[in-house]
């Protein structure tokens, strides 16, 4: 029997699909890899223990919650003049002002 120049290319591109797979098989990952130590062991971490009391500006606290409650209390107003067709200039703002009241607030009150 003959082998013809269509039968050893067939051959040969089986054989290169063959190997193709094998190295896609070897490439699988079994599980996920265990993450590094940490470089630090702390002791003193940065979080309190019972005996340390976090330092709180209630002054400011209070001002901010103050104003972001004052704020808060008009945008039902807002909504209500939007769905008239009307859209206060000052809504976007006093959002925005909201928003950034709030993330101060966490961050004083997050240690």
């Amino acid at each position: 029997m003959e082998r013809t120049g269509s039968g050893r290319l067939t051959v040969w591109i089986f054989l290169f699909a063959l190997a193709m797979i094998g190295g896609l098989t070897a490439q699988t990952r079994r599980g996920y890899p265990t993450p590094p130590d940490p470089a630090q062991h702390d002791q003193g971490s940065a979080t309190p223990g019972p005996n340390h009391s976090i330092h709180l500006d209630h002054v400011a606290i209070e001002r901010d919650s103050k104003e972001m409650a004052a704020l808060a209390s008009t945008i039902p107003g807002d909504i209500e003049q939007m769905k008239k067709g009307l859209l206060p200039r000052d809504t976007l703002d006093k959002l925005k002002r909201i928003e950034k009241l709030s993330k101060q607030l966490r961050g004083r009150l997050l240690p």
